[in-house]
Order: C-alpha cells, then structure tokens, then sequence
C-alpha cells in the first residue's frame, strides 16, 4: 500500500469505530449518567491512564502537551460538544450535523493555507452537503437545527476544523502530545459544560450510580478512545483538514446503520440517499484528487 494511502486507510477505520461510540454513551446515559456527566468521564478516565506517561516523559525531559493549550482546547472541545450532541438529539442527525465539517475545512484551507480547491474537492462537498440537506428536509420546514443537540453538533463540526488546521500547522509535535492534550483541556472543557445550568444537561451522579459503572468506564477509556484518538489525531497530521472532515464522514455510514438497526432510529429514503452521498464524497474526493495530482507529476 502506498504511503500516502495509510494516513487515509488509518482515518476511515477510525471514523468507523466512531460511529459505534454512541452505543457505550447511551448505555451510561440509561444507567443513570446525564449526558454532561457521561461525556465528561470519556475525557476524566483517558487523561487518568495517561497521566503517569506523561509525568514519565518530564522526567525524560520530553514534552507532556500540556504546553497545546489551543490545539488541545479547540480538538477536545469539539468532542465534548458532539458527545453530548448524541445524547441530546437523534443519533442521525448529531453526525450529519457534525458533518458539515468539510465544508468548514475547505473554507479554512483556501484562507490560511492558500491552497487551491480542486474540482473533486468541489464536487465532493456538493454530495456532502446535498445529503445534509437531504436529512434536515426529510420531516419537511426549513433546514435548520431543531433543539440543543443539534446546535452543538453543528457547532462541533465548525471547532474541530479549526482544530485539525492548527494540528496540521505542528507537525514538529509528536502524536503523545496531542492525544493528552486533547484529553487533559477536553476534560475541562467537559466540567465546565457540566456547570451550566441546563436541565438537558443532567445532574451529577451519586456513587452508587457511578461506582458500578467504573470498570465499563476505564475499558471504553483504555481499549476504544486512546487507540481510536491517537489514531485520528496521528491522521490529522497527515491529511488535509478538508479532506480529513470527508474521510471522517464514514462514521456517519456506520452511526446511521448502527442506530437504525440497534436503536430502531429512521432509516428510510431519506438516510439512505444521504448515507450514499456521503460514501460518494468520500470516494470523490480520496481518489479523484489522488488521479489529479499524479496527472500533475
């Protein structure tokens, strides 16, 4: 497999697993954590298991990211806001939401970078964008965002492409950096969520709630969100945030199945023309701007 190509293979199995993550969110959601609080123990426990590693790398005289105060603040904000975004509106329309991303990344690449938006580009956010709209028409008035939830996957999708450009500005920083820093200001960004006084948001647990909940907790920590975010955040790295953001829209593919078969979410004309526009702009954009630029060597 080319290089190139494992940056982008990395993403779309990342962007997969993703769309499973709202599955563990619930459950802890059903089994008495509010959705401020359930968010805010996938940032706590991560950063827990962590933290001896980075305190061994001071020692090593190796930076912890601790320093990546925006770029940690920008990428871990963004998650904490789509968390709670999964718990607050349909599991649906949280991704499609957040998916607006790309065309966030691509207006922000041609700014900052300067760079040139090819017409794959261009043609792949017009699916992305037609299946957006595909979804927020489906129930018919005006395509706009209906309640909290769909607010902050929305506004999700705006941070995290300002964070994947300043982590695609770093590229001297190592993955360890960014993955603990994405936890440690994601952490409190989470708390500072779970301090706003909006009923939506939930109470925080007694112990007897959480303390049966905690080995579930420390698993989804260890096993799904370090590996699954190094991976993302070592990607990002990597990959254009334009193309990143479109690559990341597998997710909704897997989210949008999972949940209607699991959650008996809407799955109808309307979820699955907009899942076909999403893979079409993934294949769009990954392939016809790698044939456009061999064409240009």
């Amino acid at each position: 497999m080319p290089s190139r190509f494992i940056p982008l293979t990395v993403v779309l199995l990342c962007a997969a697993l993703w769309g499973l993550f709202w599955i563990p969110l619930r459950a802890f959601e059903a089994r008495g954590l509010g959705p401020a609080w359930a968010t805010l123990a996938q940032f706590i426990l991560p950063l827990a298991l962590l933290l001896p590693f980075a305190l061994w790398r001071k020692t090593q005289h190796q930076a912890s990211g601790v320093a990546q105060v925006t770029s940690g603040l920008l990428v871990g904000a963004a998650f904490v806001l789509y968390y709670q975004s999964l718990l607050l509106t349909e599991v649906v329309r949280a991704l499609l939401l957040f998916y607006i991303t790309p065309i966030w990344g691509t207006v922000l690449e041609a700014v900052f970078l300067r760079r040139k938006i090819s017409r794959f580009r261009i043609a792949a956010l017009v699916c992305g964008v037609s299946g957006l709209l595909v979804v927020l028409t489906s129930k018919g008035g005006i395509p706009v965002p209906r309640n909290a939830g769909d607010y902050m996957a929305l506004l999700s999708g705006f941070v995290f492409a300002v964070g994947a450009l300043r982590i695609r500005a770093m590229p001297q920083m190592d993955v360890f950096e960014h993955v603990f820093s994405f936890f440690l200001y994601g952490s409190l960004f989470a708390f500072a969520m779970s301090l706003l006084p909006l009923s939506e948001l939930g109470s925080a647990p007694s112990w007897s709630v959480a303390a049966p909940l905690m080995p579930w907790l420390l698993a989804v920590a260890g096993l799904f969100l370090i590996p699954v975010m190094w991976g993302l955040l070592w990607g990002a790295k990597h990959v254009d945030p334009g193309r990143l953001g479109i690559l990341f829209q597998m997710e909704a593919v897997v989210g949008i199945g999972s949940a209607a078969v699991l959650a008996n979410e809407p799955f109808g004309w309307a979820e699955m023309a907009a899942t076909g526009l999403i893979v079409g702009a993934s294949v769009l954009d990954v392939f016809g701007s790698t044939a456009e630029e061999s064409a240009v060597m």
